[in-house]
């Protein structure tokens, strides 16, 4: 079956951008575009691309500088970049700023789909082997290297565009009398089940990850107010507190939770885990299936 990848063609050229969706759209992919650098390191921070097609010569960014910043963001993502003013160092550029592609203006389109398929060929192994290393086993979930990754791309982008990120720290109420009484295998289903049901109660934007046992880490990327991490919050609890049918067994749990803001709390990806976590044993001590912002804790 043919695999349909999510695209972003950036040009200041209105006639390019639109040849090239109308192209890589009639192969099934989707195409969003974008007519300049900062236009599109927005929307990389909104979303995940497969791979993006830029132009050098561009106002405000160009595409070695967008490129250079878009890996910081998705380190996985595939560029091609194109020129029609290619310098004698161009290409050297767009290589070593972590493009996998370059193509000099005027180009034929078998040209730019066999170069396309050759990177999507390489970006799928890729992405393959970056999995093994990065995602948990049992969840599919982004494990605690890849969590803080995303952490660290997410605080960067907060601070460039000077808005709020939250972090929320979950440890599951009574997760261990399910292991107990029922199981490994049983708490191995449940904690899929929670896994599924946590990534339901955010954005794509925003990152879920465990940490191991029945830790878990919620990175929302961008929130306008404290509350509104509260209000995800939550969500997550609700979502949580329904029983769990695994097998023939019906399971509760709850959850407890942590919650630190950037930049209220601090700037270190580090110490926003480690404020949420804080926050998240008072909640767990004093009040389980509760949820406890950082800066509510009583003074040590």
């Amino acid at each position: 079956m043919t695999q349909h990848y999510r695209i972003l063609i950036v040009d200041d050229e209105d006639a390019i951008k639109g040849l090239l969706t109308a192209f890589f759209a009639s192969m099934g992919h989707h195409c969003d575009t974008a007519s300049d650098g900062v236009e599109a390191l927005k929307m990389i921070y909104e979303a995940d691309y497969d791979t993006v097609i830029t132009d050098i010569k561009m106002p405000n960014m160009d595409g070695i500088v967008l490129t250079k910043n878009m890996l910081k963001r998705q380190p996985g993502l595939s560029v091609i970049v194109m020129t029609g003013f290619a310098a004698d160092n161009s290409e050297e550029d767009a290589i070593e700023a972590g493009a996998g592609d370059f193509i000099t203006k005027p180009f034929t389109l078998p040209e730019l789909s066999a170069r396309f398929n050759r990177l999507m060929r390489d970006h799928k192994l890729n992405r393959e082997l970056q999995d093994l290393a990065h995602l948990d086993i049992l969840t599919g979930l982004p494990n605690r290297a890849r969590c803080m990754d995303r952490l660290a791309q997410a605080l960067e982008m907060a601070k460039r565009y000077k808005h709020m990120l939250a972090v929320l720290f979950l440890d599951l109420d009574r997760f261990k009398e399910i292991n107990d009484t029922f199981g490994h295998d049983t708490g191995d289903l449940l904690l899929k089940e929670a896994a599924d049901r946590l990534t339901s109660c955010v954005r794509k934007a925003d990152t879920v990850a465990r940490l191991g046992g029945d830790e878990f880490v919620v990175v929302l990327a961008r929130v306008a107010e404290a509350k509104e991490a509260a209000s995800v919050s939550e969500r997550i609890i609700n979502a949580l507190s329904l029983p769990f049918q695994i097998g023939a067994q019906e399971c509760s749990i709850g959850v407890s939770i942590g919650i630190s803001i950037f930049p209220a709390d601090s700037g270190c990806a580090d110490e926003l885990i480690k404020k949420a976590d804080k926050a998240m044993y008072y909640a767990k001590k004093h009040d389980k299936n509760k949820y406890c912002h950082y800066s509510e804790l009583p003074a040590d």
